[in-house]
């Protein structure tokens, strides 16, 4: 399919400009927390995560994502993810695979503190042969990417209590180039760095309320932060809104299915330029989940998931 050459250019503009801001962004963050932040994986029971956002629907190659996040429980102390996630734009296309590890010390009975390491690559490929364009010799348009690839490294950390948790995490050290004539990478100075926080409170003995902030800031880049405010009903049904600062409202919600299975849907609301033009966006997901014995998980209260039914939200 050809795509018209100015829209492409402005969302190719916008990826590149996000990508020095922060990676891959979802409607409902705490799906999939370890994506940015490996402290969170593999906590409880195992799971298998399908996501997929359609990102300013409306528009001829605007951003489609695809997530795939395993979640995999070792010991009381350890345990591991695995994450893919695909992003789509345009004549762009942005593959990152990393695998997870998180280590947790207990600091008493109820509170824990963990440590997350996340190693993988990018790859990107960029091919301007899809675009409609009016002088196909222009040379700004003839050095394709493809398949460029470049490491990732990232550390996270979180504290965890029976009603809030704090994170701290940048899932990628390294440094990248979009010049197809330069295949190199190096450690930056200034990576992007995400900030997570989140508490939780029973309103009465089948409501959970529990708000949560995430704020993601880089180099050059304008700061970015969300406001979360989701309910929980009797362990199966989980709700809620979000506010992403100058960006977005996002209404929320899943549902326990069967026995082991999770689905739920986001809309998005753009409160930005482009949403004049392309208003909303959508993610849908679905969850499975694959019951380890207590000896293979962390065992606590703890505020970000539920340990009984693994809502995660």
């Amino acid at each position: 399919m050809k795509f018209n050459t100015i829209v492409v250019l402005l969302f190719t503009f916008t990826l590149f400009s996000a990508r020095a801001q922060q990676d891959a962004q979802f409607s409902d963050y705490k799906l999939n927390m370890s994506s940015f932040n490996p402290a969170f994986a593999g906590f409880f029971d195992g799971s298998v995560l399908l996501i997929h956002r359609s990102q300013f629907t409306g528009f001829e190659g605007a951003p489609e994502t695809q997530n795939l996040n395993i979640n995999i429980p070792i010991s009381m102390n350890m345990g591991a993810g695995f994450n893919v996630i695909n992003q789509k734009l345009g004549v762009t296309q942005d593959l990152i695979v990393t695998g997870d590890y998180s280590y947790t010390i207990y600091t008493n009975e109820l509170n824990m503190l963990t440590f997350g390491l996340k190693a993988g690559f990018n790859m990107l490929n960029l091919d301007y042969n899809r675009l409609d364009l009016n002088n196909p010799d222009d040379v700004s348009f003839q050095n394709n990417i493809e398949n460029q690839i470049t490491p990732r490294i990232g550390v996270g950390f979180l504290f965890n209590t029976p009603s809030w948790f704090i994170g701290l995490s940048t899932p990628n050290f390294i440094k990248e180039s979009y010049n197809p004539t330069i295949k190199s990478a190096s450690i930056t100075t200034m990576p992007q760095i995400y900030f997570t926080t989140g508490y939780q409170t029973r309103l009465n003995d089948e409501l959970l309320f529990k708000p949560s902030i995430l704020a993601k800031a880089a180099q050059n880049a304008p700061f970015a932060i969300d406001f979360a405010f989701n309910f929980e009903y009797m362990e199966k049904f989980r709700f809620g809104v979000s506010y992403r600062w100058d960006s977005a409202i996002t209404a929320m919600m899943g549902i326990n299915i069967l026995k082991d299975f999770q689905a739920g849907y986001a809309y998005d609301y753009n409160l930005n330029g482009l949403g004049k033009y392309a208003p909303s966006s959508h993610q849908f997901y679905l969850k499975y989940i694959f019951k380890q014995s207590k000896n293979m998980r962390r065992e606590c209260s703890c505020s970000f998931t539920d340990p009984a039914n693994n809502i995660g939200f």
